[in-house]
């Protein structure tokens, strides 16, 4: 009897120890996966200061502050919760703290800051780029040095933006598809390595489309969109894309931007007080939709948007219609719009056709290993493809960071995070990636100088 009460006592013992363990393993299984999570979502704990006042995020559209509503007869419809503040916005500087709109997260960057913070990867511990740094600049383009210091930094950078695409990469395949706002169901199989001429080819590919008077809802709503859009298809020989990177500063490039046939510039970049290094000229502006809704930009009335042609983009979800975006922008530019036809009628500004931009995504991610940021291509990248659709040579200033890359976002306002050069929410750190590869001059131009040099979509043959 004592022997086979010992053996049942034994075989409980083995059974909760068991049980126990397999309970440990799920219960440690689940922790781990919230603390990957966690880590994939960290942002530092301490928040940087600086003299400058900081910034927040403004909600309020420029629609409501006027009510445009009203002029459509209640026409709009309200957008829903899960149609908005998709995008990360456009900051304008307040009194208050800096805070991100719901469904944002922080970016993954592995940039050291001189002075202060961490590598921003948390699970890559070692520093890759300085910013705010002189270590690579050269006194001599010349000389055996300069050239050493242009190659070690062109293979820091290059490697910082494979870094950021491995990390952005491991969110997705962690199941953290949450992030998929716009609804993208996209599948290429198996990756192949393009060379150059395919990727300008796939950017041919993607045509330059502007929403018509002829579209609907446009046309039952009577939006008196002008024909011949964006200077009537006009081709350029020379053109400059100047990005509003806070590396332009003290770079004295403005008298060789304003030398070009064609000025290209981004949402509220302004050129006075700053043309020394941006230049004074501008023919186009492409602007994202927050530019246009928000009153602090005072879209209908600053000057700054007055006698240029203007592209304006707005994403709307993978798949949708022109119906389903008209009445689920991301924010309420249609009424703007609609106001800038009646007040200015010949006014040169349209809106991108929302698919370009899912176009524009899919040649990015064919053109990567890596599994992207299902989100929709930056204004910069928007603005170097229209570029090369319009000119014979096309010259980007500041979009793949020079040796001046800086923690600064932009040359016209202090505010500075490294996020705004390898991306939080767009897929900047491919499309850099990519239009590096796309350039024709010298690593001393891109990195020393501050300038790519692209050649135009025309030049390319793409039937043989």
């Amino acid at each position: 009897m004592k022997a086979a009460a010992m053996s049942v006592w034994i075989f409980i013992n083995l059974l909760c120890f068991g049980m126990c363990g397999y309970l440990y393993l799920i219960w440690s299984q689940y922790w781990m996966n919230i603390e990957r999570q966690r880590l994939f979502n960290k942002t530092p704990s301490i928040p940087q200061h600086s003299s400058v006042s900081e910034i927040t995020f403004q909600e309020t559209s420029y629609s409501e502050k006027y009510d445009f509503n009203s002029v459509f007869n209640n026409t709009i419809v309200k957008e829903k919760n899960g149609h908005i503040n998709r995008r990360s916005i456009v900051a304008m500087k307040t009194s208050g703290k800096l805070s991100q709109s719901s469904g944002q997260t922080r970016p993954f960057t592995n940039i050291v800051r001189k002075s202060h913070g961490s590598p921003r990867f948390p699970n890559i511990h070692k520093p890759i780029l300085e910013f705010d740094s002189d270590k690579y600049v050269c006194n001599d383009y010349l000389t055996s040095e300069c050239e050493a210091r242009t190659a070690e930094f062109k293979t820091l950078l290059l490697k910082e933006f494979h870094r950021v695409l491995m990390s952005d990469s491991k969110v997705f395949t962690s199941g953290l598809n949450s992030q998929n706002t716009y609804d993208v169901h996209y599948e290429r199989g198996q990756w192949k390595e393009r060379t150059k001429k395919d990727i300008l080819c796939a950017l041919a590919g993607v045509s330059v489309q502007t929403v018509t008077a002829e579209d609907e809802p446009f046309k039952m709503l009577n939006y008196n969109i002008p024909k011949d859009p964006l200077q009537c298809h006009r081709t350029f020989k020379t053109c400059a894309v100047v990005t509003s990177a806070g590396s332009l500063l003290g770079s004295h490039l403005g008298d060789f931007i304003d030398s070009h046939d064609m000025v290209l510039r981004f949402n509220n970049a302004p050129t006075e007080n700053f043309t020394e290094d941006v230049g004074s000229k501008t023919t186009f502006r492409v602007l994202n939709s927050q530019v246009v809704t928000k009153p602090e930009y005072n879209f209908l009335d600053n000057p700054l948007y007055n006698g240029v042609s203007i592209l304006i983009w707005d994403p709307a979800n993978y798949s949708s219609t022109l119906d389903e975006w008209y009445h689920h922008p991301d924010f309420t530019l249609f009424p703007v719009y609609k106001r800038l036809l009646e007040i200015r009628p010949q006014a040169d500004v349209h809106l991108l056709y929302p698919k370009v931009l899912w176009g524009l995504w899919t040649v990015l991610q064919d053109s990567s290993p890596y599994r992207l940021r299902r989100n929709p291509p930056s204004s910069g990248f928007i603005g170097v493809w229209f570029a090369l659709h319009r000119c014979n040579r096309v010259r980007v200033f500041e979009y793949v960071p020079s040796i001046r890359a800086t923690r600064r976002c932009h040359y016209h306002s202090p505010r500075t995070d490294t996020a705004c050069t390898l991306g939080a929410w767009h897929p900047l750190a491919q499309e850099k990636a990519l239009t590096e590869r796309i350039r024709e001059n010298s690593d001393i131009d891109v990195f020393q100088r501050g300038f790519l040099d692209l050649p135009g979509l025309n030049n390319i043959n793409c039937k043989t």
